[in-house]
């Protein structure tokens, strides 16, 4: 019998994976095959939603811990869910980034915050969305409307939540 190479009536036909479902062989480097797997699998995950809003203007007062799961569109896939949560905005001093009220926030609650980060964050009690801002050893909140002041962390209580990845608008 010879060895190797195509036989006759062996293997699966061509272009068929298990139970007659079309397949594709790809090439993928050994270290990202997990990362893609997990990917795959993360299609219908679920992410916290307060049942709050984000000030686009002026702080207002907000219970954090009041949150319900809410199941994420099958186009947004995030490798790890656990590190993100969704807030929902109100106001329009965000206008001039794109944010407007009744949009959806996606939050990366591990992400480090940089100078320029579109950022949430609770300044004594209220919650806010803004610019973050970090010159010369000053930390603002800058607004993206020039109708709203900006806010800066001086005797504030500002405690950062997670920097915005994600803008989510229904049409």
């Amino acid at each position: 019998m010879p060895r190797g190479g195509a036989r006759p009536g062996a293997g699966r036909p061509t272009g068929q994976g298990k139970f007659g479902v079309k397949t594709k062989a790809i090439r993928v480097p050994v270290g990202m095959v997990d990362e893609i797997i997990k990917l795959a699998q993360s299609k219908n995950v679920s992410v916290p939603l307060y049942n709050m809003s984000v000030e686009a203007g002026n702080p207002m007062l907000t219970d954090s811990d009041d949150h319900e799961m809410y199941k994420l569109n099958d186009n947004l896939i995030i490798s790890n869910p656990e590190d993100y949560f969704l807030v929902k905005v109100s106001g329009y001093s965000m206008k001039d980034a794109g944010i407007l009220p009744e949009d959806l926030l996606l939050v990366n609650r591990k992400r480090e915050a940089l100078d320029g980060d579109i950022i949430i964050a609770s300044i004594n009690n209220g919650a806010v969305v803004k610019r973050l801002s970090q010159k010369d050893g000053v930390t603002k909140l800058v607004s993206e409307n020039k109708d709203y002041p900006d806010i800066e962390d001086e005797d504030q209580n500002l405690h950062f939540w997670g920097v915005v990845t994600k803008v989510i608008r229904d049409c």
